[in-house]
């Protein structure tokens, strides 16, 4: 049992509080969290109001917003500091933003903050940069020497962000916790809910989750699905998220005549109730942090086909995910998301038993998170 321990407090760093896997996995955290036993605040680095900020505020919760480092490195720091040495200071500082935890982390030992995390979420910076890597470099050095505690999603997120070194590069893998009880099971959907929707259950069903960025690489899964397209008529890919690519993929569509065979649905925040009604899940991803659409697409019982390049953890052990390579054709993924889509089903029971075991459940996670925050308290 968690032990009362009022006036503790959190400041959760990132840049935006969006539609993001690491946002909105904290977020879960920030609603089922006893604000007696520990508060969680939120700094972020945009003016812009973003798709928790309503939430946030209404359930009693803060936000600070600084300069974004693009404004001025500098003054982002220094605006950072000012507001961890203000009273009543944070407990802890917990950062999610890849390289720049390491720059917060020393912003916060400055401040005199006892305990600070470092949390790896990702496996590339997105460009290869000379600057891009100096500040990885940098970073990375500054998580070793400053951090109280490293986390990291998965064990290739955390290889990425503190380095392959074991000796100088400890960290902890902690599961990506997520209300998995309440994603709907597909064999729970119905014929009208499906039709409500407006997704045919006669044809089959491909779903993406992911923003529309260079890494995701729905180019590739446009071309899987045109090759697709050459072998069958009675399919659909949706794809859910928006982007910096969404004209790029609009135009990829009509260019290669599958209009008609893809759906675009948006941003959406019930992901955990829409997975119920495809078949399988592709994600043709260049790096993933961990995969955590994968994770949902499991819990909603749904067959997945993942690009090698998304970490191991993201396959919960049932048999539902197949791993290929991206230098496989096109038309092989396409025959492998046929085989998957016909495996039989796993029940509900089993997989959230297999997620329970894997240490998925929010306590479990919060917990960690919160021995990580008490540990280094001041006396």
């Amino acid at each position: 049992m968690l032990k009362k321990c009022a006036e503790k407090r959190v400041l959760h760093v990132f840049m935006n509080l969006n539609l993001g896997g690491a946002e909105s996995r904290i977020m879960d955290l920030f609603r089922s969290q006893n604000a007696d036993v520990l508060r969680n605040d939120f700094l972020i680095m945009t003016e812009e109001h973003c798709h928790f900020t309503d939430e946030v505020l209404a359930k009693g919760g803060t936000i600070h917003v600084i300069d974004s480092p693009r404004q001025g490195m500098l003054n982002n720091l220094w605006q950072m500091y000012r507001l961890l040495r203000a009273q009543p200071q944070y407990t802890a500082v917990h950062a999610h933003t890849s390289y720049y935890s390491g720059l917060c982390v020393f912003i916060a030992y400055l401040a005199g903050i006892s305990a600070r995390i470092t949390h790896a979420r990702n496996t590339s910076t997105g460009n290869d940069k000379l600057s891009t890597r100096a500040m990885l470099s940098i970073g990375r050095t500054l998580s070793l020497i400053f951090a109280t505690q490293r986390f990291a999603i998965s064990t290739d997120s955390g290889k990425f962000l503190y380095g392959e070194n074991a000796k100088n590069t400890s960290f902890d893998v902690v599961p990506n916790a997520f209300d998995f009880h309440k994603v709907r099971h597909k064999e729970n959907i119905t014929v009208q809910e499906k039709e409500k929707y407006g997704v045919d259950e006669k044809v089959l069903n491909i779903v993406c989750v992911g923003r529309f960025y260079a890494v995701k690489n729905h180019q590739f899964l446009l071309n899987i699905v045109h090759d697709l397209a050459g072998q069958r008529h009675d399919f659909c890919l949706h794809l859910i998220g928006d982007g910096e690519l969404y004209n790029t993929l609009q135009e990829q569509v009509k260019s290669l005549g599958l209009a008609g065979k893809v759906r675009f649905w948006g941003k959406r925040s019930d992901v955990d109730q829409l997975l119920s009604l495809f078949d399988v899940m592709v994600m043709t991803s260049f790096s993933e942090g961990l995969g955590v659409a994968a994770l949902e697409a499991q819990a909603a019982g749904l067959p997945c086909v993942l690009s090698a390049n998304i970490p191991q953890e993201a396959d919960i052990g049932l048999g539902l995910c197949q791993y290929l390579d991206l230098s496989l054709t096109p038309i092989e993924w396409s025959r492998v998301i046929e085989q998957q889509a016909l495996l039989l089903p796993v029940s509900k029971a089993d997989i959230d038993q297999q997620f329970e075991h894997r240490g998925y459940l929010l306590s479990t996670t919060r917990q960690r998170y919160l021995d990580a925050y008490l540990t280094h308290e001041k006396n």
